[in-house]
């Protein structure tokens, strides 16, 4: 294969497999063994309700329409791959515009929308993914749709060092692979597991919630404390303020006031 086809074959997988992938992200928003979906709906529940929207059928309406949207642009790239595989130049060059001019719209009108919700960070980050698609077009246009200088290049399996890289490769993803495999299959119970507390203060139970925990962990932790605890009733549930969650969105500190009965 020709680096110029390498490149196009790895631009079209790319930007097929994020939308492809970001789709599934609104399908399955929660949190499944190696799968860690977001919770899109209440984002946009909390972006509507800044405005005084807070009736969550425009939040509805909202996500199901970016959510088409995406589908869409996943489908545009799918079937620029398509045509790749065929060796059809013409129509994957179109079909890649079509799915990159799609992407840019829809990155446009994320910007906009994160400047009416003040959400300054996204508006950082959708606005590199609009220069990112630009400059995919530009490579692809003109980068490398001109025709390869005819010269004998020896193949690159030729080339010295290669059969090191590729062991090396080799050995480096088994060996990554094998450690994230072991760290899921160690530390996923705890996604589901309640979280025992330790009292700080005379009726207060601090709760460390750990990477991964959600609403079910919560609710379970809840559960599990007034089962070990039939002589106290919880009067107040407190979560400690973001100065407090050193790893930030990844971490909760949870407080439950109590009283004896």
């Amino acid at each position: 294969m020709k680096e110029s086809r390498m490149i196009q074959a790895s631009i079209l997988l790319f930007w097929t497999a994020f939308w492809g992938l970001s789709v599934v992200d609104k399908v399955v928003p929660d949190v499944h063994f190696l799968w860690v979906g977001k919770d899109f709906f209440a984002l946009f529940v909390k972006f509507f309700g800044s405005l005084g929207l807070k009736d969550p059928l425009f939040a509805t309406a909202a996500l199901a329409g970016v959510s088409a949207l995406e589908a869409l642009n996943f489908s545009l790239y799918a079937a620029a791959c398509v045509n790749f595989l065929r060796k059809d130049d013409v129509l994957m060059e179109k079909w890649l515009f079509r799915g990159l001019f799609a992407s840019m719209s829809l990155f446009a009108l994320f910007s906009i929308g994160d400047q009416v919700f003040g959400d300054r960070f996204q508006l950082l980050e959708h606005g590199l993914f609009w220069f990112v698609l630009l400059a995919t077009w530009l490579i692809c246009k003109y980068g490398i749709s001109g025709e390869e200088q005819a010269k004998p290049a020896s193949p690159i399996q030729k080339t010295g060092g290669f059969k090191v890289v590729m062991i090396l490769g080799a050995l480096g993803t088994v060996a990554a692979s094998t450690s994230i495999w072991q760290f899921s299959h160690a530390t996923f119970a705890d996604v589901e597991a309640p979280v025992e507390g330790a009292e700080v203060a005379d009726g207060v139970f601090k709760f460390d919630f750990p990477f991964l925990a959600d609403k079910r962990v919560w609710e379970a932790t809840v559960a599990d404390f007034r089962a070990t605890h039939p002589g106290l009733v919880i009067n107040y549930i407190y979560t400690g303020p973001s100065e407090l969650n050193s790893k930030k969105k990844t971490h909760l500190l949870l407080y439950i006031f109590t009283e004896p009965i």
